[in-house]
């Protein structure tokens, strides 16, 4: 690589795999049965909709294993499996190292990606991602949104 061009490349999970019984995924049918009756019964069958296609998807992560995604940092911007964000499209960063597994935050300018979390697998390449992504964009203390809490409930 030529001199001043530095590059950081990773492997992260999406999640940690839960075994999941299948006492699980009825009670999950169950109260998304029960939901959307509930819906239809009250005049809205969107929600019914809505709350069925949610259920569905919720079984779906759920019963699938983690997937691993590769992270670039260059002087470009930052990929995540070859998409690229270029700091241009990234309003703010934080590197969450009081937590027991280090976090990137990544705020997004764009309104479909408003926020990416990227887990870091030590303290000392929080500080290596830190020291690069200030040279490139604004530092502003964040935390995961409710979504990647709910997803951690479901284990998703």
């Amino acid at each position: 690589m030529p001199e001043g061009k530095q590059e950081m490349v990773w492997s992260v999970t999406t999640h940690e795999h839960r075994a999941r019984s299948v006492d699980w995924y009825w009670a999950l049918g169950v109260v998304a049965l029960l939901g959307a009756i509930a819906s239809v019964f009250f005049g809205n069958g969107l929600l019914a909709i809505i709350i069925v296609l949610g259920a569905a998807s919720i079984g779906y992560l759920a019963a699938r294993g983690p997937r691993e995604h590769t992270v670039k940092i260059d002087d470009r911007g930052v990929s995540v499996d070859g998409t690229r964000y270029p700091y241009s499209a990234i309003r703010s960063f934080w590197v969450e190292h009081e937590a027991t597994e280090p976090h990137l935050f990544l705020s997004m300018r764009g309104v479909l990606t408003p926020h990416i979390s990227l887990l870091l697998d030590d303290a000392r390449q929080g500080e290596a991602v830190r020291a690069h992504l200030l040279k490139h964009i604004e530092e502003e203390e964040q935390g995961p949104h409710i979504g990647e809490h709910l997803a951690e409930i479901f284990g998703l």
